[in-house]
């Protein structure tokens, strides 16, 4: 039988070929293996031949587009599982077959067979011999059609069971469930916490505290892979405080599990070499660069409200590593090997089977990771479908006000599945335990005798950025341009020359710590120690009372504080850091202005066209614009801050458009906010000028300023920029 399966194939080739000795090892095997099961015969191999050759060469791109599009003109949807066997029956060319998925899912339509119009057997081996004289990998590309010619010419499930050696299952995730049942539980497959009434309480550590609690508790039960959602309501009159609770509650759950790194792609002794390069002070006992600081993964964060008052919705995942083998979900195969993490602590596994049928067109093994096989089994359940309408209004990070029960809806809809159980904190009014198909469990949210906030905050994490900065200053140079004085150096040489309790107000945006402008930064911990430094000196500088205005947001990126390579990419976490510096020094944090940038253009997709749970990521559409204050501010600063707090969410004026040379220009209305209610004799302070938008405002309404650029072409530009604004 193996000699009559691969001479067939080289018939039907056209050419001279031979197999890969594994392949024919692996297929001696099989053949053996389906004998002692009582299968002498295989499948028709011309039609086998064919089918593996259209798949291989995604010959019937256009002709299942075709079908889509006339489902879609009709009002009729697949889900995953619908459309994977469309293609394989185009592929096969089977239309008597696709009557009858037709007939079997209640799509009465004659005309959609008309639609069905696969690609003809001549076609087929036309594109086949096209290949096979133009590609210089053709080999590699015939040894892939073959490996799924073979693993097809058998029956289902003697090809799986012997190249898993176990019983198997048509569900692979029923399969997977059989062999490690925890991996696949949903008992806990969400949790939701509800901050109303930690929020609420006087004391904030003590409310800090319950909520940290909680969120450890929520982490040791939570499903793997799944989410935990942290709702944070508005506080009328303490915008603040909402802040202050949104930063805890981000480096918390992020850093809050402390192992010893036991991975050598973890870098973490190149890590520590880099950071104590530039930060001198640094003990590297003390900063235990050899332990992770690990949790949830910060996902995104929803501002809900309008005008002056909203509320905050947090988004986390918890990706626990886990190293158990996941058999290869196409031939089933256990002949794995590890891939990489595309994402820290997700793994993911390449089939080495040199007869898998999913081997890629240049014969690479299929790469797969259980956490994304689970979330396309929940596309085959039309009952996890999310209504287009929550999905619409969903779509970016920043909504109109809206019911806590509608949020609790968006979160169960688009974070869980049907047939979960929801884990909720709250100590608030219970709903329902039975919601939208899944079982809602109830906890409350404990008091807490510990101070796990400055258990936290006191680890060896922070200590590896919260280092004072003594060096001896530097040089630089001042141009006078109207009232801006505008300084040609690096911020904290700067700041560390001008007189303490001279300014009235500050205004900024900072660099990103990986601009290519700015490259000075290894890793997040540099530039968080960059970052603390120069806000010291701000805050030595600015009066009692003075305001501060920060605009900062959270990118996507890489801290290189755990991973140097791709897997390191997440959301930043700026806005929590950045906010926690600022504490540590002393800053009150009044509130936060969320420049609402509107509809964007981001860098992800938002749900890759998918309407099931998982898959709805929102665009980032704001900013913070973090108001903060040396100590309480004072008769004259109290105006200040109460005219913008009363102000509404600025809206981008340049949408998306670069139009100033400067890698991340902001606009004349952030500085904007707090000048026009400044004195003519006021001095306010820029540290990272940029592209000199701040001097330019303060001269338009004949404020004094101090802008500090050191990047040559910046700071030639805004020279340029405000000399030009004068003129006007």
């Amino acid at each position: 039988m193996k000699k009559d399966i691969i001479d067939k194939f080289v018939e039907l080739l056209g050419i001279k070929w031979t197999p890969e000795e594994k392949q024919v090892e692996a297929l001696s095997q099989l053949v053996a293996y389906s004998k002692t099961k009582g299968k002498n015969k295989t499948k028709d191999y011309k039609m086998t031949f064919i089918e593996a050759v259209n798949n291989k060469l995604d010959l019937n791109a256009s002709a299942y587009q075709g079908v889509l599009d006339y489902a879609f003109k009709i009002n009729v949807k697949f889900n995953y599982k619908q459309k994977l066997v469309i293609r394989e029956l185009l592929d096969k060319g089977e239309k008597k077959a696709f009557g009858k998925f037709l007939r079997e899912n209640n799509i009465e339509d004659e005309l959609f067979l008309k639609h069905f119009n696969p690609v003809d057997e001549e076609l087929t081996f036309k594109e086949l011999g096209y290949l096979i004289q133009t590609d210089k990998k053709c080999n590699d590309v015939i040894a892939s059609i073959f490996s799924r010619y073979c693993f097809n010419l058998f029956d289902w499930n003697i090809s799986r069971e012997f190249f898993s050696g176990e019983d198997v299952r048509e569900d692979f995730y029923d399969f997977i469930g059989a062999k490690y049942p925890d991996m696949c539980q949903r008992n806990h497959a969400m949790v939701f916490i509800d901050a109303t009434h930690p929020l609420m309480e006087e004391d904030y550590i003590c409310g800090c505290n319950k909520l940290l609690g909680t969120i450890k508790e929520a982490y040791n039960n939570l499903n793997n892979h799944c989410d935990m959602i942290v709702y944070i309501p508005n506080i009328k009159k303490d915008n603040g405080k909402q802040w202050k609770l949104y930063a805890d509650i981000i480096l918390y759950s992020e850093k809050h599990i402390k192992e010893k790194i036991d991975r050598a792609y973890f870098r973490w002794k190149k890590i520590g070499d880099i950071t104590k390069d530039y930060i001198e002070s640094l003990v590297p006992y003390n900063a235990e660069f050899d332990v992770a600081f690990q949790g949830f993964v910060f996902k995104d964060c929803f501002v809900i409200g309008e005008d002056k008052e909203y509320s905050l919705l947090l988004i986390f995942e918890k990706n626990k590593r886990d190293e158990r083998i996941v058999n290869c979900p196409a031939c089933y195969s256990k002949n794995i090997q590890g891939n990489s993490y595309p994402i820290l602590n997700v793994r993911s596994w390449e089939c080495e089977n040199p007869l898998c049928p999913d081997r890629s067109k240049y014969n690479r093994g299929k790469r797969y990771a259980f956490m994304s096989l689970y979330r396309q089994k929940q596309l085959q359940n039309e009952e996890n479908y999310i209504p287009e309408q929550s999905i619409a209004k969903w779509h970016l990070d920043c909504i109109k006000t809206c019911p806590e029960t509608e949020i609790f809806e968006m979160a169960v809809r688009h974070y869980s599945c049907v047939g979960d159980e929801v884990d909720v904190y709250t100590n608030e009014k219970k709903r329902s335990k039975s919601f939208l198909s899944r079982k809602i469990n109830y906890h409350e949210i404990k008091d807490c005798q510990i101070d796990i906030r400055k258990t936290f905050m006191d680890s060896s994490y922070f200590y590896r950025y919260i280092q004072d900065d003594n060096r001896i200053i530097g040089e630089y140079k001042k141009s006078k341009i109207g009232k801006a004085d505008v300084f040609f150096g690096d911020s904290y040489d700067v700041l560390r020359s001008l007189p303490e309790s001279s300014i009235d107000g500050a205004v900024t945006s900072p660099p990103y710590y990986n601009a290519k402008t700015y490259s000075q930064w290894g890793n997040i911990y540099c530039y968080l120690y960059d970052m603390y430094n120069i806000s010291r000196e701000i805050y030595r500088v600015m009066k009692e009372g003075a305001v501060y205005l920060f605009n900062i947001f959270d990118y996507f990126d890489n801290e290189n504080n755990i991973s140097l390579s791709a897997m390191g990419d997440k959301r930043m976490i700026l806005g929590a850091y950045m906010i926690d510096i600022f504490q540590r020094i002393g800053f009150e944090v009044i509130g936060n202005i969320i420049w609402d940038k509107g509809e964007i253009q981001g860098n992800r997709s938002f749900n890759q066209g998918n309407l099931t749970p998982y898959y709805q990521a929102p665009l980032n559409c704001w900013e913070h614009v973090l108001i903060l204050s040396k100590g309480k501010p004072n008769k004259k600063y109290s105006e200040i801050v109460s005219q913008i707090k009363n102000i509404r969410p600025v809206v981008k004026m340049v949408r998306g458009r670069n139009i100033l040379g400067h890698d991340a220009p902001y606009p004349s209305d952030i500085p904007e906010i707090i000048i026009q209610h400044m004195e003519k004799e006021d001095v306010v302070l820029d540290p990272f000028l940029g592209s000199g938008t701040t001097s330019i405002v303060a001269n338009k309404y004949g404020v004094g300023s101090i802008g500090i650029e050191k990047n040559d072409n910046y700071y030639e530009l805004c020279k340029k920029r405000i000399k030009d604004g004068l003129q006007v």
